[in-house]
């Protein structure tokens, strides 16, 4: 009789667990709208995590920095007008070639025209397969110097013009280039007007940063 009542409560058990595990299903039916077996949420949520992370690393940003020699030689015409405090530099425009191929020159500026040699300021650009824009800052060692103290008189300029950008293989260029040239002025008077011949070169480093996204080796 024991033996029997055993048997009678261990099938009891059994039904109620079965009783259990049927509700509780009910239940994830009732919330989820599907059937889920027990012991599925906790074995998959931390698998999708796991997929999202193990993509969200599989890329990384590589910065790389590199140095470029630069130099070229440009030829072109030169436009002026005088006034009674000085002159301005109305069109600069010239071709060339320099590093990565040929460029067009192209810019403007001005400066005082009481002294001999006076600073200059301005701003210019060299257009073609790579391109910078350039920034010319009036200082000392940017100077416009006449050989004569009245006109015509050849002119040489020499300075430094900053990187403000760069485009094609000089995207994301920074730096300065040292620039020489001269022409031949023909007039001063105030309200005058010419155009005249000039040639510059431009020299020094180019600063190159790119950032690029590579694949993580796992």
């Amino acid at each position: 009789m024991r033996i029997r009542t055993n048997s009678l409560k261990a099938i009891t058990e059994v039904s109620l667990a079965r009783k259990l595990v049927a509700m509780g299903t009910i239940g994830l039916v009732a919330t989820f709208g599907v059937a889920v077996p027990a012991g599925a949420v906790n074995a998959t949520t931390p698998a999708a995590h796991a997929s999202v992370a193990s993509h969200a690393a599989a890329t990384k940003k590589v910065t790389k920095i590199t140095h470029v020699p630069f130099r070229g030689s440009y030829t072109g015409t030169i436009g002026l007008l005088w006034s009674s405090t000085g002159v301005k530099a109305t069109s600069v425009a010239g071709h060339g070639t320099g590093t990565y191929g040929s460029n067009t020159m192209n810019g403007s500026g001005g400066g005082s025209a009481a002294n001999t040699c006076d600073p200059f300021s301005g701003a210019g650009s060299l257009v073609g397969a790579s391109g910078l824009k350039l920034s010319v800052v009036s200082s000392t060692k940017t100077q416009a110097c006449a050989v004569n103290s009245a006109a015509p008189s050849p002119v040489t300029v020499i300075g430094v013009a900053k990187i403000v950008s760069g485009t094609g293989k000089f995207k994301g260029a920074t730096g300065t280039l040292s620039f020489k040239g001269s022409f031949s002025i023909q007039a001063t008077t105030a309200g005058s007007s010419e155009n005249d011949s000039f040639n510059a070169t431009l020299t020094g480093t180019i600063t190159v940063k790119t950032i690029t996204t590579v694949a993580v080796k796992k």
